[in-house]
C-alpha cells in the first residue's frame, strides 16, 4: 500500500515522535459512525494557535512548505517546496465553518492521487478546538464520521497516529518560539580573520533549519547545516549540526533574557575536537551577538555581530 501523510490530510504528516501522545478517545454513534478525538495543551495563547491554524502563513510555520488560501475558505496545501497552486498532488480543505480564535471545522475536499478511501473521508468532518488553560491553549481535534466497518476501521487506524501527531508538531512549533526572530531570515557576520559568515533560517515542519555558509573573497569555503527542533526529553530545543554529510556537534539551546543561551557542545572529533560555550544576545530587531567561548582553545574565544540581510 503506498503510504500517505496523515495529518495532510486530517491536517499534517506522520513525522517520528519526541515524546510518547495522549491516547485518542473513539466512541460509537448511534448510527453507528465514529467519531474520535485527540487533545493537547499547546504552549501559547489562543490568538497565537488561532493564526497557526487559520492562516496560510500559519500553517507554513509548523505543517507544510507550501499552503495557501485559494478561496477564503479552501485551503491547499503541499509537502513540495516547490508546488503551485493546482498542482495534482496538492491536498485541499474545506473550512465549513469558524467563530474566531474558538473553532475551526474542515472537510477534506481533495486527497493525493491513489488515497485509499478518499470518498469515505470525504464524509469525515474535523472539528479543531481551543480553549485557554493557564498559560496556555488546549486544543482538541474531533473528527466524526468515520464509517462503520473495514474501511472506518482503516481510516481510524490510519489518522489516529496522525492526529496526534499533529498536535504534536503545533505545540513544538511554539516550543520553538524563542528561535521565531531567525525564521525567514539570513543573518551576516564578519569573522576574526575576515570571511563572511552567513546563517539563513528556514521553517520546516517541527524543525528551524539553518543553512550556514563562509565566503572569502567572494567563493564558499566551508558550508554546514544546523537542525533546531523541540527535545521532550531534555525539555529544551535540541540542534544538530552536520557539515559534508557529517554530524560534527549538538546540544540544546534555551531562552535567557535578552537572548539565546546555547550552553557548551562539541565540535569536531578526535584531536580536532573543541568545546565551545556560545550565547546569541539580541542587538535591536535587526542583528544578534554571537559570543563564543573556549577556555581550551582561545583562538574559538569571540564575539561576532550577525545583521539580517533579508
Amino acid at each position: 500500500m503506498r503510504m500517505f501523510p496523515a495529518a495532510a490530510l486530517a491536517l499534517i504528516a506522520v513525522l517520528p515522535l519526541r515524546a510518547p501522545p495522549a491516547a485518542a478517545q473513539t466512541v460509537t454513534e448511534a448510527d453507528g459512525t465514529r467519531t474520535m478525538a485527540v487533545d493537547a495543551l499547546i504552549p501559547a495563547a489562543p490568538d497565537a494557535v488561532w493564526q497557526a491554524l487559520a492562516t496560510a502563513e500559519g500553517w507554513r510555520s509548523w505543517a507544510v512548505p507550501a499552503a495557501w488560501f485559494v478561496a477564503p475558505d479552501l485551503l491547499e496545501t503541499s509537502y513540495d517546496p516547490a508546488a503551485k497552486p493546482g498542482d495534482a498532488g496538492n491536498i485541499r480543505q474545506q473550512v465549513v465553518a469558524r467563530l474566531p480564535g474558538r473553532l475551526i471545522v474542515f472537510r477534506n475536499v481533495k486527497t493525493p492521487p491513489g488515497f485509499p478511501h478518499a470518498a469515505e473521508f470525504a464524509g469525515v468532518t474535523q472539528f479543531l478546538e481551543l480553549a485557554p488553560e493557564g498559560e496556555g491553549t488546549r486544543v482538541r481535534l474531533t473528527g466524526t464520521g468515520y464509517p462503520a466497518g473495514a474501511v472506518g476501521d482503516a481510516l481510524l487506524g490510519f489518522f489516529e497516529p496522525g492526529n496526534r501527531m499533529t498536535l504534536d508538531l503545533l505545540a513544538g512549533r511554539f516550543r520553538l518560539a524563542p528561535l521565531d526572530f531567525l525564521a525567514g531570515h539570513c543573518w551576516e557576520g564578519a569573522l576574526p580573520n575576515g570571511d563572511r559568515n552567513r546563517h539563513c533560517f528556514d521553517r520546516q515542519p517541527g524543525k528551524l533549519r539553518d543553512r550556514h555558509q563562509v565566503f572569502r573573497q567572494g567563493a564558499e569555503v566551508y558550508g554546514g547545516e544546523t537542525i533546531y527542533a523541540w527535545d521532550a526529553a531534555a525539555g529544551a530545543i535540541g540542534f544538530v549540526y552536520s557539515s559534508g554529510g557529517k554530524q560534527v556537534g549538538r546540544g540544546h539551546v534555551r531562552a535567557i533574557p535578552g537572548g539565546l543561551d546555547f550552553g557548551t557542545a562539541d565540535y569536531g572529533s578526535g584531536d580536532g575536537k573543541v568545546t565551545i560555550a556560545t550565547r546569541w544576545m539580541r542587538a535591536g530587531a535587526g542583528a544578534y551577538d554571537a559570543v563564543d567561548s573556549a577556555p581550551a582553545a582561545p583562538a574559538f574565544d569571540r564575539t561576532t555581530r550577525y545583521t539580517r540581510v533579508e
